[in-house]
C-alpha cells in the first residue's frame, strides 16, 4: 500500500505528511520507482521546502482515475518560493525518469509561491501485477 512508503519518515508520524484519498495497492513493480520519487520529494522538502519549517506540511492526495492513479503532492507552510530552482539534481532527474519510463506516468511540477505542487499521473497496471 502507498501509505507503507511513508512509514520511515518522522514527519509522517508527527503529522507533517498527510495522505488523503484512496490507498492504492502496489507491489515490487511499482514500489521501487515510487519509493525513489517520494524519497526525493521528501528529502527536498526537508532541505528546501515545507518540511524545512516547523509550520510546514505536505499533503498527498491519491485518487483513482479512469486511466490509472492521480497523485498530488502539495507543500504548504514552508519558505516562500520566488522562482523555480535554477537547476535540477541527479536524484530529481532519476525520479522523473522512473515515473515516466517504469510506471508509464507523467509528472508536472508547479512552483507556487506558497509551495511546490507535484501532479503525478500513473498507470495502475504498472503499479502492481493483476491478481490471478
Amino acid at each position: 500500500m502507498m501509505t507503507d512508503l511513508f512509514a520511515p519518515y518522522l514527519a509522517f508520524d508527527a503529522g507533517g505528511i498527510a495522505i488523503e484519498g484512496h490507498d492504492v495497492e502496489i507491489d515490487d513493480c511499482g514500489a521501487t520507482p515510487l519509493a525513489l520519487l517520494f524519497h526525493e520529494l521528501a528529502t527536498n522538502a526537508v532541505k528546501y521546502g515545507a518540511l524545512s519549517s516547523l509550520a510546514g506540511r505536505v499533503t498527498i492526495s491519491i485518487q483513482r482515475a479512469e486511466s490509472g492513479v492521480l497523485v498530488v503532492w502539495r507543500e504548504t507552510g514552508g519558505p516562500i518560493i520566488a522562482e523555480p530552482p535554477a537547476k535540477t539534481g541527479f536524484g530529481t532527474r532519476l525520479a522523473e525518469i522512473s515515473v515516466v519510463q517504469q510506471l508509464g506516468g507523467r509528472l508536472h511540477k508547479a512552483w507556487d509561491r506558497d509551495g511546490l505542487v507535484v501532479t503525478i499521473s500513473l498507470d495502475q497496471e504498472r503499479l502492481a501485477r493483476p491478481e490471478s
